[in-house]
């Protein structure tokens, strides 16, 4: 994926803004209407949904990761979805309706664009799959595969939310209980 992203920076260079966020920044509220695409550079970023007065964590983005408010993005609707800094972060963003514009005079980038949303989606169903047939264990595995050194950077308790699990059952997954 890092090649795409490095790839997509150069192509849509002229469309491109830079954003820096220090941790704990906000970047999108759910409720909000957001046609923005984040491309992290350095930091990182995740999304979460509020579900019964609570943040449940839907995506990480670190380097050379995605994030954005889909549905927002492509239903023109209040995003049920937040994102924020969970580190000091660099990246560029992308308004969705420029991309579209921009696409229509530059179709030869359709291609990326459509390599990017395949590695995107086939990330998605990974996750989806996890959640419903992976054991505890074998989900946290799978994260720390993903996202070496995670731990280091993210709390317990954003990463057992994101596991859909409760900080509890974490810390006896990470005991070996």
């Amino acid at each position: 994926m890092r090649e795409l992203i490095e790839a997509a920076r150069s192509a849509f260079a002229p469309i491109l803004a830079r954003r820096t966020a220090r941790k704990g920044t906000l970047l999108v509220a759910p409720g909000d209407r957001s046609t923005r695409l984040f491309l992290v550079q350095t930091g990182l970023l995740r999304s979460f949904h509020v579900v019964e007065g609570r943040e449940v964590d839907a995506h990480f983005a670190l380097e050379d990761g995605v994030v954005g408010a889909i549905d927002s993005i492509v239903f023109g609707r209040e995003s049920r979805y937040g994102i924020d800094a969970l580190e000091d972060t660099e990246c560029s963003t992308l308004d969705w309706h420029e991309l579209e514009r921009f696409l229509d005079e530059h179709p030869a980038h359709e291609r990326l664009v459509r390599k990017i949303t395949q590695h995107l989606y086939a990330d998605l169903v990974e996750r989806f799959e996890g959640m419903l047939f992976l054991s505890a264990r074998d989900r946290y595995d799978h994260l720390l595969a993903r996202y070496p050194g995670i731990t280091q950077r993210v709390s317990l308790g954003h990463i057992a939310s994101y596991l859909g699990m409760t900080q509890e059952t974490l810390s006896r997954v990470r005991s070996g209980r």
